[in-house]
C-alpha cells in the first residue's frame, strides 16, 4: 500500500510541475479539502492533461481499486479474496517472464505493477517541468 501512496505523490509532483508556480497549484493539490487532494481526482486530472497516458491511468485506477479495498475493508482482507484477485488480473504491467509467470500469484501481479508505474513516472515531473503553464495577460 506504500506503493500507491509512492504512485499518489508521484502524480502530485508531476501536477505540480505543470500547474503556473504559486498558491493556487498548492490549494488545489494540498490540504484535505483540496480538489485535486485525492489519488482518483490527480490520476483524472493528470490524464485529462496529457500527463499521463491512457495505460498508467488504467492501471492507477485499479491500484486505487485495490488500494481502497483493503484501506476500507474489515480484517482479514486478502489477495486472495474475489473481488481484490480479479483487479490484480486485470493490471496490464508487464511482468518478468510474461504474464503467466505469476499466474495466480494476486499480490505478486499488484506489487510488479506498482513497480512499473513507480518508475514510468519517476522523472515525470522533471520532464513536464519544460511545459509548465504561465501566467498570462490575454486581450480583453
Amino acid at each position: 500500500m506504500v506503493g500507491a501512496a509512492l504512485l499518489d505523490q508521484k502524480l502530485a509532483d508531476t501536477l505540480r510541475s505543470f500547474f503556473v508556480a504559486g498558491k493556487s497549484a498548492n490549494e488545489l493539490l494540498d490540504g484535505g479539502s483540496a480538489p485535486l487532494g485525492t489519488f482518483s481526482a490527480r490520476i483524472k486530472s493528470a490524464h485529462a492533461l496529457g500527463l499521463i497516458d491512457d495505460f498508467e491511468m488504467t492501471e492507477c485506477n485499479l491500484v486505487r481499486k485495490i488500494r481502497n479495498e483493503f484501506a476500507h475493508g474489515i480484517h482479514g482482507t486478502s489477495y486472495a479474496d474475489i473481488k481484490i484477485a480479479n483487479m490484480c488480473e486485470g493490471l496490464q504491467s508487464d511482468v518478468p517472464g510474461g504474464r503467466g509467470a505469476f499466474k495466480g500469484n494476486h499480490r505478486a501481479r499488484f506489487v510488479n505493477a506498482v513497480c512499473i508505474l513507480i518508475m514510468r513516472l519517476t522523472y515525470r515531473a522533471e520532464w513536464v517541468i519544460s511545459e509548465r503553464r504561465e501566467t498570462r495577460r490575454w486581450p480583453y
